[in-house]
């Protein structure tokens, strides 16, 4: 009974997250926000919102990060035919290292963070996979993470149209690790989570860290129930 629950709960999800989340970013991508032709895609899972941003800008330059191996196996396939599109298995973080990934149940949440054990939606989650919050992380897996900023100069990068940060909770640490090279961003795209769902973690300081960077915030995407995309922009 709860196995049928779940992915019926999982249909709806998939159903407002195509038809209502993405559909309403989509459009605002396209109606407000000057061409884009440099995006950096971090936390990529399998090019979502690359294919958001493709369809109005055809021959955007893209750069993918996807730190899960599966996953990302799966995109560097889907990609290989586009030269624009270009595909890298690294978490990025602020500082270049070794560093477990847990590997959670669903696979949109793999995260370098750990869970807080007090959080009320993560029980109900684990409740739907028939297990417990200690039990939603399976297993870790050893990646590599990197910086932005480091990957901008070695890549003699000038802008980036859109950044999209989608890195389950360690968005603050990706954010940290443009240092200056901040300056060449235009807009950022950052998924905020409920302030229980990860330890130490805390979307005012990522919200104050952007506005003292040069950014205002400009358009809030609210998932129902779960999360927001925020939008900044450049000053």
């Amino acid at each position: 009974m709860i196995e049928y629950i779940r992915k019926l709960i999982m249909f709806f999800f998939n159903l407002v997250h195509i038809y209502y989340h993405q559909k309403s970013i989509a459009f605002y991508l396209k109606n407000k926000m000057n061409k884009i032709d440099v995006l950096f895609d971090v936390g990529s899972h399998m090019g979502t919102y690359t294919d958001l941003v493709l369809r109005t800008n055809p021959g955007c330059k893209s750069f993918l990060f996807e730190p899960q191996s599966k996953i990302f196996e799966k995109i560097d396939q889907k990609y290989s035919h586009d030269e624009n599109v270009n595909v890298f298995n690294f978490a990025v973080s602020d500082a270049e290292q070794k560093q477990n990934l847990n590997l959670n149940k669903h696979d949109l949440t793999a995260s370098l963070l750990d869970f807080d054990p007090k959080s009320n939606y993560l029980k109900f989650k684990a409740l739907l996979y028939q297990t417990d919050i200690n039990n939603m992380n399976y297993k870790t897996e050893l990646v590599q993470t990197i910086t932005l900023e480091k990957f901008i100069v070695d890549n003699n990068l000038e802008k980036i149209d859109l950044l999209k940060i989608d890195t389950e909770g360690n968005e603050f640490n990706v954010l940290k690790g443009l240092k200056k090279k901040i300056n060449i961003v235009n807009n950022i795209l950052i998924e905020i989570h409920h302030r229980e769902l990860f330890l130490n973690y805390n979307p005012e300081k990522i919200h104050q860290f952007l506005i003292d960077n040069g950014f205002k915030l400009v358009k809030k995407f609210k998932f129902p129930f779960c999360w927001v995309d925020s939008l900044y922009t450049k000053i």
